[in-house]
């Protein structure tokens, strides 16, 4: 009996943690959104206005928050899709993920610069690429936030530098099998 009790109360449990409505999502901030939080450091970087500290912080964190998340979200991507690769198509592991330590950051993010540029170099990008593409505010502000970065930061084709090194490898890999 004190089995039946448990499943009973534990079947309960579980059915109020699946209707349990839960936090609630945030909304997707869009290229607007991130304009309006940047407008005065806007000003500030064109030489037609002013902003206090506050704003000039949160809209600095905000964009270069964005950038980290470009960096992290593409090594993590990439892992991700070698490690499916090695198992669907029977890849030597360790030539596979050889190979990833040795791409640079640039060929997995499809943009290149040549130094660092800074928070506010950031933020003017963007800000010049809204000006070029208001069709785009409405948008997600990372997925425009990587756009203005690609066409400010273009790389030169992979393929006629350095030749098409993942697929090289992944071929290689698959041959010696």
């Amino acid at each position: 009996m004190p089995d039946r009790i448990i499943h009973t109360v534990a079947a309960a449990f579980l059915t109020l943690i699946a209707a349990w409505p839960g936090p609630a999502r945030a909304e997707i901030a869009t290229a607007a959104d991130w304009q309006t939080d940047c407008a005065a450091y806007i000003a500030i970087l064109s030489g037609t206005g002013g902003g206090d500290d506050l704003d000039i912080t949160y809209c600095l964190g905000q964009t270069l928050g964005i950038v980290a998340g470009f960096e992290t979200g593409s090594r993590i991507g990439a892992l991700s899709m070698a490690s499916l690769l090695t198992v669907l198509l029977g890849l030597d592991g360790e030539k596979v993920f050889q190979l990833f330590g040795e791409t640079s950051e640039q060929e997995l993010l499809g943009y290149c610069v040549d130094d660092e540029p800074s928070g506010s170099r950031y933020i003017m990008i963007l800000s010049d690429y809204l000006g070029r593409h208001p069709d785009k505010l409405e948008l997600p502000v990372t997925a425009v936030f990587f756009e203005a970065l690609q066409d400010a930061y273009p790389c030169a084709d992979a393929t006629e530098e350095t030749g098409d090194a993942a697929g090289e490898a992944a071929d290689q890999a698959q041959n010696e099998q």
